[in-house]
């Protein structure tokens, strides 16, 4: 039997040097060495940097950060310790108003390269009063006991957990909350073997609330655990504009405080002229939007898969008194078969807010079906955003896009765009 050798080990990859052009969605910097491109995270336009490869394709390198040689313009000293390493934000090394122009840049260039139409109208983004200290609710990821306890956030590219005492895009509350679950998980008075919670606050009243999250759950918080589903004891209230909101740790809405009533405005303003008879909200979770709407419209049907979402809708307008939204708890799509098996509905607004994933094409040529004079789509991925939208363009026409930066510091951002049918 011939002796085992051990496996020789692929040579260690040189560095080089090469200059960032630009970011891209996703956060990385982009540069091009040898023909090929090269994207670099934690960089900025401008930084003439040095780098090593990390994965090689035949079109593109994917390559880490050694060395900053020489910086571009707006970079910043992030004023978190564990910047570089956490995978919660990507650019704290970029100076705020410097992060705003680069969105804005992404989004028009998703946008002119993917829908032609588009290169004609003016695309804004809305910066952030307060791009720190913002977020009122986050995932926290647990593993350990005991005195072994990490509590924080991914690691970038990683599933090993950043332990975190205090995140500075955390309201104040949100951190008080994560250090009491570090301190439940280290005293063994927590569920040792639960891997990650939602933290959500309600600042004006002083309260959070936690839930747990299955293993292996994405950002679908239509599919997550709330702790006794959505009980009394663990609902929270929000005002956003003239509305006030229950909602729970476990359910959609979101995150931005500072901004959150810009984005309600903003979806109010594009819905002004649609009409006044009907209108669908798709993806509804607890109303955030239906409750204006309804304001507008003489019936308002709300669609949302979430049971628990849709209870809670079924609240808040209850308490605002409106008695003109009819509360649907179903799958958007599945609904719109239904409904179009029947006869195509005479709505004149319909509005989506859909996951990462974005309403699909099935719903979009469903949506062109029922020729609703406009549909409002609020988006947290402008690539999706476009593939949808890309659907309907031939029935309607894009005359508004707007970004809201509802993740400072981060590559994310909301789209909102209107298609007035043609």
């Amino acid at each position: 039997m011939k002796p085992r050798h051990p496996r020789a080990r692929p040579p260690r990859e040189s560095a080089f040097e090469l200059r960032i052009d630009k970011v891209v969605y996703g956060g990385m910097g982009l540069g091009r060495h040898e023909g090929k491109v090269v994207f670099v995270p934690f960089t900025a336009p401008g930084d003439r940097v040095r780098v090593r490869a990390v994965e090689r394709k035949k079109n593109f390198i994917r390559a880490s950060l050694l060395e900053l040689l020489e910086a571009g313009p707006g970079r910043s000293q992030p004023p978190c310790p564990h910047f570089g390493k956490c995978g919660g934000c990507q650019w704290q090394h970029l100076e705020y108003e410097r992060q705003i122009e680069l969105k804005r840049g992404i989004l028009q260039e998703v946008f002119h390269h993917h829908l032609p139409e588009s290169r004609g109208l003016e695309i804004r983004m809305r910066g952030c009063p307060s791009p720190f200290g913002y977020r009122s609710r986050a995932r926290v990821q647990l593993r350990g006991v005991g005195d072994d306890v990490h509590a924080g956030f991914f690691r970038y590219q990683s599933h090993h957990v950043e332990d975190i005492d205090e995140c500075p895009l955390l309201v104040p509350l949100l951190n008080e909350a994560l250090r009491s679950v570090r301190a439940a998980r280290r005293s063994g008075s927590s569920d040792p073997g639960l891997h990650a919670v939602e933290l959500a606050c309600s600042v004006e009243e002083g309260t959070w609330q936690a839930a747990a999250v299955e293993d292996g759950g994405e950002e679908d918080f239509s599919d997550m655990r709330a702790a006794s589903s959505g009980a009394e004891e663990t609902l929270l209230r929000r005002t956003v504009g003239d509305f006030r909101y229950w909602f729970a740790p476990g359910v959609f809405f979101q995150a931005n405080d500072a901004l959150i009533a810009d984005l309600v405005a903003l979806v109010r303003d594009l819905a002004r002229d649609a009409g006044s008879s009907a209108a669908a909200d798709l993806f509804a979770g607890v109303g955030l939007f239906t409750l204006p709407l309804a304001r507008q419209f003489e019936r308002v049907v709300a669609v949302e898969r979430s049971a628990v979402a849709a209870d809670l809708r079924a609240r808040n307008a209850a308490e605002a008194g409106l008695g003109n939204v009819e509360v649907v708890t179903a799958d958007a799509l599945k609904w719109m078969e239904a409904m179009s098996s029947m006869a195509p509905p005479a709505f004149e607004l319909v509005l989506l807010d859909p996951p990462r994933s974005g309403a699909g094409a099935a719903v979009m040529e469903q949506l062109c079906a029922w020729a609703p004079e406009r549909i409002v789509y609020v988006s947290c991925d402008p690539n999706t955003l476009v593939r949808d939208v890309g659907v309907a363009i031939r029935h309607y026409k894009l005359d508004h896009i707007e970004g809201i930066d509802l993740f400072p510091q981060s590559y994310h951002f909301e789209t909102v765009v209107r298609l007035s049918h043609r």
